[in-house]
């Protein structure tokens, strides 16, 4: 039998099918699951990692570019659709597999933009982040908004101000409050945050990490 079998028929454990991480720009989602799903799939579970992008990132570059500015409604609205599909998309691989999907930011991630820029939050995307969600298990990667700048800088592809990401992270700590959804600290080491997310998951401690060795990617949160 193996080790996810033996665990997956243990009532002692509770493994969800699905983890949502979000959080604010630069509190290192991306990285987090990544290295959370690879470090499952090392230690013999089937584990994958699901981004549900919506395209923001290269509006935000392609209006740099062409030197004109989307309007915020149409700007909105062509992330919510993109972000919609991928999350449906991922969430029907999800349904599709018999271990974790770890999925990097959800629908919820659009109302925060939407409430940042002072949008109306709408009635039926609402909806589908709330019907949406109540499956899987959601955790909010929190650091302080300076910090988060710091490394949306390091990246050298990506801006945000300090306004945007004090707002954001504001509305992130409100809904996780509000939804009863874990909060973890993103500005710890890397290992010590899959640490949590491993713990919180239901999953036992690694057998395979090299504690001795520094993990590579913060360059990348």
């Amino acid at each position: 039998m193996t080790q996810q079998a033996a665990i997956c028929g243990n009532p002692a454990y509770n493994i969800p099918r699905t983890l949502v991480i979000m959080g604010t720009d630069g509190a290192g989602k991306t990285t987090a699951a990544k290295e959370f799903a690879r470090e499952l799939e090392r230690d013999g579970f089937t584990a994958q990692f699901a981004a549900n992008v919506s395209g923001r990132r290269w509006l935000t570059r392609r209006s740099r570019a062409w030197g004109i500015t989307f309007p915020t409604f149409t700007q909105d609205f062509i992330e919510a659709v993109i972000r919609t599909a991928t999350v449906a998309a991922n969430s029907m691989r999800a349904s599709h597999i018999n271990g974790l999907t770890v999925m990097d930011r959800h629908l919820y991630c659009q109302l925060v933009l939407r409430s940042v820029r002072g949008q109306p939050l709408g009635l039926l995307l609402p909806w589908l982040a709330h019907a949406s969600i109540q499956k899987p298990l959601v955790v909010v990667l929190d650091v302080d908004p300076q910090e988060a700048f710091d490394r949306v800088v390091a990246r050298e592809d990506d801006f945000e101000t300090m306004d945007y990401l004090n707002a954001s992270r504001k509305e992130y700590l409100r809904l996780a409050r509000e939804n009863s959804w874990t909060i973890i600290d993103g500005s710890q080491p890397l290992p010590e945050v899959v640490t949590a997310l491993r713990s919180l998951a239901g999953y036992p401690a690694s057998q395979s990490r090299d504690r001795t060795v520094p993990y590579a990617g913060r360059d990348s949160l």
